[in-house]
């Protein structure tokens, strides 16, 4: 892991940086006053925006990687479809173990005028961690690992930041379940590249290096 680390300092220096920064703003403030001052700072643009940027942590957005990475490589599928399994399945029982309840719900005998995004549908239970966070940092956080040009890395890191803050705007999320989920999706995703890779090299096979398109010979 502390390798991974090595080969992605500006990756994984940046997120050090920014949840760190985050964690002192949850340990500092309460919920109210967190979501408050989030929810305070709207824009008809940023709606749009926002449920765009949410998108990132969906499923789909997922799989429509995987797939696109069996034209190049499919020990790297098998790696993004190992990590979507594990961060998911990790994500599922902490929502599960602490059933914490969402914004909406948790605020539900304040008496304050709350601004909501139309057209979303706002969740009640099962907030920490966030899963859409859980996602994008495991899809990006490989995606990263995966770079030969590591400047990629920055805005690979921006986006998945975005799908986390997005939980926050669209009323879905506290700040907490944000940053707890991208630990679960970072971290898990470390593990299934370590894990797979210790595999491959232990057992090679043939497929691990084809793709679902081989290249023509010259």
């Amino acid at each position: 892991m502390k390798q991974i680390i090595k080969n992605n300092p500006l990756y994984f220096g940046l997120y050090i940086v920014v949840w760190l920064i985050g964690l002192v703003w949850v340990l500092s403030t309460n919920k109210f006053d967190q979501m408050v001052l989030i929810n305070r700072y709207n824009a008809l643009w940023a709606d749009s925006f926002f449920v765009m940027a949410t998108q990132l942590g969906e499923g789909w957005f997922f799989v429509a990687i995987i797939l696109c990475y069996l034209f190049i490589s499919y020990d790297k599928a098998l790696i993004l479809t190992a990590s979507l399994g594990l961060s998911s399945l990790v994500s599922f029982l902490l929502k599960l173990s602490f059933d914490n309840l969402r914004p909406m719900a948790f605020f539900a005998d304040k008496h304050i005028k709350w601004y909501f995004v139309d057209g979303v549908k706002i969740n009640i239970h099962l907030s920490f961690p966030s899963g859409h966070t859980t996602t994008a940092f495991a899809v990006f956080t490989l995606l990263t690992i995966f770079l030969i040009n590591k400047k990629w890395s920055v805005l690979f890191l921006l986006l998945a930041c975005l799908a986390g803050y997005s939980r926050c705007y669209l009323f879905q999320h506290f700040p907490e379940d944000v940053l707890a989920g991208s630990v679960v999706g970072t971290v898990s995703s470390m593990v299934v590249y370590i894990l797979i890779n210790k595999m491959l090299e232990n057992n090679p096979k043939d497929w691990h290096r084809k793709r679902l398109i081989p290249p023509k010979k010259s």
